[in-house]
């Protein structure tokens, strides 16, 4: 397969490049300061960050006091940074997340063009910056686009010093480099996978007999000159953390047997099936990559353009295997690492496809124009059934709400929808349908007319429309999935004596972020992780609380306030004493209650039901 020209685009490698960070800047740094930091993983990685600068301990992180053995901590060093200059607010907690896409987009398009050509590198670039998955899971205070950046440059650098465009030393030290970084962003993994995937794509093609090439000793010595003091230091300073860090929440994790067991494990179908909303919808142009395996008859005799297609493959292939095989723990963004190599390919064969003028290829469109009229058309359909509905209520009365436990998956949210929540998502639903109806129609056209680079920027720019859209949508969510509503509303009257207690820490911690508050008392701690976490250290702070001690802290001289999520508000007004529980504020289906009025209108739970 003959390579492409040195840049068939109508436009200079500069405009390629400002293209493709304008477009990521958009939707990634555009929409990184709002909404407010959700419940769950997002506020509470945050809270992890705040600690680091309040107690000045970089090595062994702490979450409300407690030392916090599961996580690397490069992320939390980054956000905890960015704390210190910009403030602890929503964009510096997204701001390494969104700065690490625009990296990875860079990335993806240098691999690309250098080893395919400049269409191919771009449209790669173009694909990884407005595919759905890489957006929607840098919402949150994840690793994923960190680690999977310094993976593109692993292989990027070790395939340039292994086809001899780049001198051994940069690139394999470089590499070594940069697997390190991404040990101390997302542990283990970071260095299992690029060795795996470097070892199967030395067996294929033969080159396991070059293995002296690669300068194994130094660049391990580079290797564990970064990586391996931390890891050192934190099991010095908090005895316990390499059984805690490498047995219980990597190795028993995978095989489904950590304690205790917070997560669930998506299944293999739903898995799979679901990369096809991942990669949307460059998804739709995977027909076109059949062409692009190497015959394995040939995998000794490749040039540098087909070892890269091969390595992107097996890269894919191993970390999508990988987590296939390993039940135990299996969540909708594990493979994230992976989808850098499947935009890289998309973008080599859409390239291929309008250089062949492959029929396949205005099918493909076709079948996206066809697609974006029935997305559109289901949105209009939802947008239309909740006119009945009024734009103002709290979307959370509107959702179907369920148990703690099925939230274990990271976009189980998505499924509390029904038709009458579009009522509060009307903008953002009717933004969404434009821009596949119109974006994805205009792709159709102008490709049925041969104008292939502006087809395939149209797809783009549509998948920017939907971006901005769904950031609307994500913040009319922000009531139901973080608690800033109501931590605005407690701010004003909580004092340095106060008492915060929330039930569940994990449903509550945006209202700990957005309340400023270090340390938060915790009822019924649902999961035990945290729990389990102090109980390897005596001088844990003493924060978890059981029915007795928070109704002796309840009727005690000091005011609390508590934060019950909606299915426990019946069980809690059940066992706390009537005449003292005040509610301060109700919204996205949680509540404040206090024990003391703290407005001279405020009515008890008992008097409230006296007047009824």
């Amino acid at each position: 397969m003959p390579p492409v020209g040195p840049n068939d685009l109508p436009f200079p490698r500069r405009m390629q490049v400002l293209v493709l960070l304008a477009l990521a800047a958009v939707i990634y740094l555009g929409t990184a300061s709002w909404p407010p930091l959700i419940d769950d993983a997002d506020a509470s990685h945050a809270l992890v960050s705040r600690e680091m600068n309040a107690t000045g301990d970089y090595v062994v992180m702490r979450l409300d006091g407690v030392r916090y053995l599961q996580k690397a901590p490069l992320h939390y060093w980054m956000v905890a940074g960015l704390f210190r200059v910009l403030g602890e607010n929503a964009f510096a907690t997204r701001l390494p997340d969104a700065l690490a896409m625009l990296a990875l987009v860079l990335m993806v398009y240098l691999f690309g063009r250098r080893f395919f050509g400049d269409r191919a590198g771009f449209y790669g670039g173009l694909a990884t910056a407005t595919g759905i998955g890489f957006w929607m899971f840098t919402r949150i205070m994840i690793p994923e686009a960190i680690y999977t950046f310094f993976f593109v440059v692993i292989f990027y650098l070790f395939l340039r010093a292994w086809t001899g465009s780049l001198d051994p030393r940069i690139g394999y030290w470089g590499a070594a480099a940069a697997m390190a970084l991404a040990v101390l962003t997302r542990a283990l993994i970071a260095v299992i996978f690029p060795l795996a995937i470097v070892f199967l794509f030395l067996v294929a093609t033969g080159g396991w007999r070059r293995w002296r090439e690669l300068r194994i000793f130094s660049s391990a010595g580079i290797f564990l000159l970064i990586a391996a003091p931390w890891h050192i230091m934190a099991e010095l300073r908090a005895p316990g953390f390499a059984w805690w860090y490498f047995i219980n929440e990597h190795f028993k994790r995978a095989v489904g047997s950590r304690w205790p067991p917070d997560y669930d494990a998506v299944p293999l179908w739903a898995w799979l099936l679901a990369h096809l909303a991942w990669w949307f919808p460059w998804s739709i142009f995977l027909v076109l990559l059949a062409k692009l395996f190497p015959a394995p008859r040939k995998w000794r005799d490749l040039d540098a353009a087909g070892q890269a297609r091969l390595l992107l493959f097996i890269w894919a292939g191993f970390i999508l295997f990988f987590f296939s095989m390993t039940g135990g723990s299996r969540m909708e963004y594990y493979a994230f690492a992976a989808w850098p190599a499947v935009t890289a390919l998309l973008g080599l064969a859409i390239a291929r496809a309008e250089e062949e003028g492959s029929p396949w290829l205005r099918r493909s469109q076709a079948a996206l124009a066809a697609l974006g009229l029935v997305i559109a058309a289901g949105l209009g359909y939802a947008v239309w059934a909740s006119f009945d509905v009024s734009s103002t209520t709290d979307i959370s009365k509107l959702l179907q709400t369920r148990e703690t436990d099925f939230y274990r998956v990271s976009m189980a949210h998505l499924l509390d929808l029904r038709p009458r929540a579009f009522a509060v998502l009307r903008g953002p639903a009717i933004g969404a349908a434009l821009s596949f109806l119109l974006g994805f129609g205009l792709a159709w056209l102008l490709r049925r007319r041969a104008r292939h680079v502006a087809a395939t920027l149209a797809v783009a720019l549509a998948m920017a429309g939907f971006a901005i859209s769904a950031n609307f949508a994500f913040k009319q969510f922000g009531p139901h999935m973080s608690s800033h509503e109501l931590a605005r509303a407690v701010v004003p009257f909580l004092r340095s004596q106060d008492q915060l207690v929330v039930v569940e820490f994990d449903s509550a911690s945006s209202l700990v972020f957005y309340t400023g508050r270090r340390r938060a008392y915790v009822w019924r701690e649902a999961y035990h992780t945290l729990e389990s976490m102090a109980k390897m250290f005596p001088d844990s702070p003493k924060i978890f609380l059981d029915d007795p001690a928070l109704a002796a802290m309840w009727r005690g001289p000091t005011r609390v306030f508590l934060s019950v999520p909606a299915e426990l508000q019946e069980k809690t007004l059940a066992e706390l004493p009537a005449d003292s529980m005040f509610l301060l504020e109700e919204f996205g289906g949680k509540a404040i209650y206090v024990n003391e009025r703290v407005r001279p209108e405020m009515r008890s739970v008992a008097e409230l039901a006296q007047r009824r």
